[in-house]
């Protein structure tokens, strides 16, 4: 939008924006993709089932969050520029910006027996 207020030739600015972009977050997004390639290969030569399964479940949580926060990005950054889709723009750069940072934490803190203790301890003296 404040690329559009500019009053010269902004096509040449726009393609060269994308380009870096582009580059900005595939090449991160593919060696992040390539590394869990790895990752899932080495968990599922993992012999015992109940190994496989502690494996994959601290994967999990991290792989949500990636997927939300590069979901979200390519959405917003290849999505049109009209007007109509101004306000799905701004509630999906909530989710990248603001929701993947504020969730990272409680999702990696939950998977903590301990914490999880605490939290439902503090719950039911709130309720009670």
């Amino acid at each position: 939008p404040l690329l559009e207020l500019s009053c010269s030739e902004t096509r040449v600015v726009m393609l060269v924006t994308f380009m870096l972009s582009l580059l900005d977050l595939v090449f991160p997004f593919l060696f992040m993709l390539a590394s869990y390639v790895c990752i899932i290969a080495a968990i599922l030569r993992i012999p015992s089932r109940v190994s496989r399964q502690k494996a994959f479940s601290t994967c999990s949580s991290h792989l949500t969050v990636i997927t939300v926060f590069y979901g979200t990005l390519i959405i917003v950054y290849m999505m049109s520029r009209s007007v109509s889709l101004r306000q799905l723009n701004k509630v999906l750069s909530f989710f990248y910006t603001i929701l993947t940072p504020l969730v990272n934490p409680l999702i990696y803190s939950l998977r903590n027996r301990e914490v999880r203790e605490a939290l439902s301890k503090g719950l039911r003296k709130a309720v009670v």
